[in-house]
């Protein structure tokens, strides 16, 4: 029973990590982005549309999914030190809607209390 509680709390440490991680990415990136986007106009971005556009920037055939090569050549390693933080599936790549769906989850504005 202590492994299987071991684990849980490994997996639910490991999820809180990877959620910092993606936070701390979109707000290092965030100050470069405002100010080379747009103009500089005063505006926002949904989560949906920066996620977007972080992912399009490291998949570089456009095959919804990043390989650990393709990350390793984008400017995300810049903010994500390891390709690991991005949730490789079994297969070893990032996938669109997994890492879209994380980044929103991240980015929420309706982030439940603790």
């Amino acid at each position: 029973m202590r492994k299987i509680e071991k684990r849980s709390i490994k997996m639910k440490t490991t999820q809180a990590a990877t959620l910092s991680i993606i936070v701390l990415v979109t707000a290092l990136i965030s100050g470069s982005a405002y100010a080379m986007s747009c103009g500089g106009t005063a505006h926002t971005h949904s989560a949906q549309e920066m996620a977007e556009k972080y992912f399009s920037q490291m998949d570089a055939n456009g095959d919804e999914l990043v390989s650990e090569a393709e990350f390793k050549a984008s400017a995300m390693t810049k903010f994500v030190q390891r390709f690991v933080a991005l949730k490789p599936n079994a297969a070893g790549f990032v996938e669109k809607k997994a890492f879209l769906k994380m980044f929103v989850e991240a980015h929420s504005t309706d982030k439940p209390e603790a």
